[in-house]
């Protein structure tokens, strides 16, 4: 030691360990997935509850975790149903209303709350129909500390993120060969194919093929947020009506139709969407009494969350210019020309709306098709080849194991329920096993409650291989 040197010690404290960190969201989800809580919690208003089933874990827009069950108790007595419903994690009671869950219809059906902590003031979260969300503060609530559960943790957040937890059937299939895991994979999707098929078959025979055609078109411009809206919007102006019309009648009825056109100032707009707009409204104003009872209100439509190229308003856009096209999409169906019918919706075009999102909106950035082509390929699995399959059921099958189709959330459910780990990646991206994967999560995964243990999909399996 060199003389002089000062020595200096560290008070006691800086010997203790650092007090552990708070989880993240994403950790208190995992926590919830993992179920490293209490069998039985209890929620801010006084009831217990029984974690029958966690849900599926949500990666996209939207709660947590969909179709979870559980039972909810009070003073002892249990409730005769099992609810069923969706849950939403945060860390504390207020993120609820800083997050907007509070205005957002898509978190109407949550059941649960599910925080890691609450201090300070009480928060009691409600939907938007100013119901209250029942809230379980789980960081009292778990198996053991958080320190010791954050490894068991760390385990389940590797991407891609689980949606599921392996099911019953798993081992089940894990014993069958190959070839016969996908003979039932596309057994399914031809079955969902068939259904598909039977839906237009009815609307045809009602309508017409044009028709059909034309609310089909409807639906599928609306992906999942808008499709029924945008179908009762083809049903209340059918096909016969926006054929006899000219490219500015068609827009201004479906726009006037479905409650897009604005009704306050213009004074505020652009040049080009108030010359817009006000050519629209010289048409709607006098088609409109003649509509008045078919109008939609616009509490009909979501909005939030969506991708501004998604927007509704340049969805009907497109459909006002594929009405002309539809005599030449349905000649394409006819003669099972896939090529043929997605060159005509990608050839789909608007001035204006390929520069818009909205008509009060700032402009986009670039250009945009009004139907892309992902949109495209996915009207061709929906649409083309289940109206095909009407007349030829062989081909649309052909059609469709053709064709290749990314994982969504669903099929991602059900193919890590199942554990399909005998399929080589190019079968899973086939599109017709996609949609069996889809199918399976429909008619299986998505009606049981029970955490797999009612479900009758492996006794089903095991049953065709005797």
């Amino acid at each position: 030691m060199k003389v002089g040197m000062k020595i200096r010690y560290q008070p006691p404290r800086s010997l203790r360990e650092p007090p552990a960190s708070i989880p993240s969201e994403l950790e208190v989800q995992a926590i919830w997935f993992e179920q490293l809580h209490q069998s039985v919690l209890t929620t801010d208003d006084g009831r217990t509850v029984e974690i029958i089933q966690p849900g599926f874990w949500n990666h996209g827009g939207g709660p947590d975790f969909t179709q979870t069950a559980v039972r909810f108790a009070k003073e002892g007595r249990k409730d005769k149903e099992i609810t069923v419903g969706n849950v939403e994690v945060h860390l504390r009671p207020a993120d609820w209303n800083a997050h907007g869950h509070d205005s957002d219809p898509a978190y109407d059906n949550t059941i649960l709350h599910v925080v890691w902590e609450a201090r300070g003031k009480s928060f009691f979260p409600a939907t938007s129909s100013f119901r209250r969300v029942p809230q379980i503060v789980l960081g009292s609530q778990l198996l053991a500390s958080w320190p010791e559960l954050q490894p068991l943790c760390a385990s389940v957040l590797h991407y891609p993120l689980p949606a599921s937890t392996p099911g019953r059937c798993s081992p089940v299939l894990d014993e069958l060969p190959k070839e016969r895991v996908t003979d039932i994979l596309r057994a399914a999707g031809t079955f969902r194919l068939r259904q598909k098929a039977r839906r237009w078959f009815w609307r045809r025979h009602l309508t017409s093929p044009e028709q059909a055609l034309h609310e089909a078109l409807a639906e599928a411009l609306g992906f999942h947020a808008n499709q029924i809206p945008m179908r009762l919007v083809a049903q209340r102006l059918p096909w016969t009506k926006l054929r006899s019309l000219d490219a500015n009648s068609r827009l201004a009825h479906l726009f006037g139709l479905s409650g897009f056109l604005p009704g306050e100032s213009t004074a505020k707009l652009r040049t080009e969407p108030k010359t817009w707009l006000r050519k629209l409204w010289e048409i709607w104003w006098k088609a409109r009494g003649e509509l008045d009872y078919a109008l939609l209100p616009r509490s009909q439509w979501k909005l939030a969350g969506l991708r501004p190229l998604n927007r509704p308003e340049r969805r009907l856009a497109a459909l006002a210019q594929i009405v002309p096209k539809i005599p030449a999409l349905r000649q394409a169906i006819e003669a099972v020309d896939a090529d043929r019918f997605g060159k005509i919706l990608l050839s789909v075009g608007d001035p204006f709306w390929e520069k818009h999102a909205t008509i009060t909106g700032t402009p986009l950035p670039s250009s945009c098709r009004l139907i892309g082509e992902e949109r495209v390929h996915d009207i061709l699995i929906n649409i083309f080849w289940p109206m095909v399959s009407l007349d030829d059921p062989e081909a649309a099958q052909r059609g469709l194991s053709a064709m290749t189709m990314a994982s969504n959330g669903a099929a991602r459910i059900a193919s890590q329920r199942m554990l399909i780990s005998a399929l080589s990646p190019k079968a899973m991206r086939e599109a017709l096993i996609q949609q069996g994967l889809l199918q399976i999560f429909r008619d299986y995964c998505q009606t049981d409650c029970s955490q797999c243990r009612n479900c009758t999909f492996p006794e089903l399996v095991k049953s065709w291989e005797r």
